[in-house]
Parts: C-alpha cells; sequence; structure tokens
C-alpha cells in the first residue's frame, strides 16, 4: 500500500530527529541527507527521462502506439520503475532501468505478460553493478564485456548465491568417479530467466 502524504512527512521527521541525536555527527548526517534529498530525486528523474527521450528519437525501431498496452499493467510498472529511479545513485543502473523502459514500449506490455515483467523489475531494483557483472560472465554472447577476474572470491560467491535465489542463475551437481573418490561438482550457468533478464535490462 502507498504511503500517503502525512504518512512520509511523518517518517521524514522521525528519521532526521533520529540522524540528528547521533553523537558527534549527527547534526552534519542530518543536514547532508536532508537539504539534498528532494533535489537529488527530481534530478535523477529529469536526467533519466531526457536521456531516454534522446535514445528513443535515434532508435530505428520505434515504440508501440500506446493502445497496444495493457494500460493499468503499463503505467503500474512504470510508477514502480520511477520510485526505483529516484533513490538509485549508480548511473550503470539507471541505464538499465533505461533499457527495461524502452523494451516496456517496444512490446506489447499486458496482463499476460505483466507478471514476468513484474519480476524482470524486481530483480533488476535489488542487484548490484557488481552482480550484473557476475551474471554477464556466465552469458556466452556478452562475458567479454566484463571483467570480474579482480573481485574476492568470497564476494563473488556471494552475487552468485543471490543470483541463484533470484532464478538468473541455476546450479546442477555432477558427481565423477576418479581413483576410488567421487567428488560433487557445483556447475553454475545461466538460466533461461536469467537469459530473459540479460535480454530485456541489460543490452
Amino acid at each position: 500500500m502507498n504511503e500517503n502524504i502525512t504518512d512520509i512527512a511523518a517518517k521524514d521527521v522521525i528519521v532526521q530527529a533520529s540522524l540528528s541525536a547521533i553523537p558527534f555527527v549527527g547534526n552534519s548526517l542530518s543536514t547532508a541527507y536532508f537539504s539534498t534529498k528532494q533535489e537529488r530525486r527530481f534530478r535523477r528523474i529529469e536526467t533519466f527521462y531526457c536521456d531516454l527521450s534522446e535514445r528513443l528519437s535515434t532508435m530505428e525501431d520505434g515504440i508501440l502506439p500506446f493502445h497496444s498496452h495493457d494500460e493499468e499493467s503499463l503505467v503500474t510498472l512504470i510508477e514502480r520503475l520511477n520510485e526505483e529511479i529516484e533513490i538509485e545513485s549508480s548511473g550503470k543502473k539507471r541505464d538499465y532501468f533505461k533499457n527495461y523502459f524502452i523494451n516496456l514500449l517496444q512490446s506489447p506490455t499486458i496482463e499476460r505478460n505483466y507478471d514476468e515483467r513484474q519480476m524482470l523489475l524486481d530483480c533488476l531494483a535489488s542487484i548490484t553493478v557488481l552482480e550484473f557483472e557476475v551474471l554477464l560472465s556466465y552469458s556466452e554472447l556478452h562475458k567479454h564485456i566484463v571483467s570480474t577476474q579482480e573481485v574476492e572470491e568470497g564476494l563473488r560467491d556471494g552475487a552468485i548465491s543471490r543470483l541463484e535465489n533470484l532464478g538468473l542463475l541455476r546450479a546442477n551437481y555432477v558427481t565423477e568417479t576418479f581413483l576410488g573418490q567421487s567428488p560433487t561438482i557445483k556447475i553454475v550457468s545461466l538460466s533461461k530467466f536469467g537469459e530473459k533478464f540479460i535480454e530485456f535490462c541489460i543490452v
């Protein structure tokens, strides 16, 4: 359920007071957080749509007429997308949001594919740029554009686990017998949903 204006204002008051109460740095934190909060959010939205308009104007394949979509499905996804854009600090992730938006407009968004597109947006909003790169490293078509060799092994393992939980990667376990031993080997690969995610959101 969406918060009303009163709830949001009350929450801001609580957050501001709580930040201010932190010893030594509270007042500075509170000022830094609230003085430019709305400006940052507005600027992200404004820049996003300016860039998006420029990209669409240079694309050979245009967008579909509005009547090709189910209005409620499309508007609901755009509303959620705007919320994510406002709070996303990574320019690279905002570029991925543009890819998602363009694909929403270039193919019909209807009730039948609404759940899938909601799931794609949920994944897009929740994963980090590092996790994007780990995911692309499993794509034969796109692994050449990323470099994750310098990532700490434990951090990469954590990213893989998260991507598995989201259904973007899948794990198969193979047992090999060699010299009386039968170790089980985990083989990670890109899932069908992961392929769809990359196609719709990343490239």
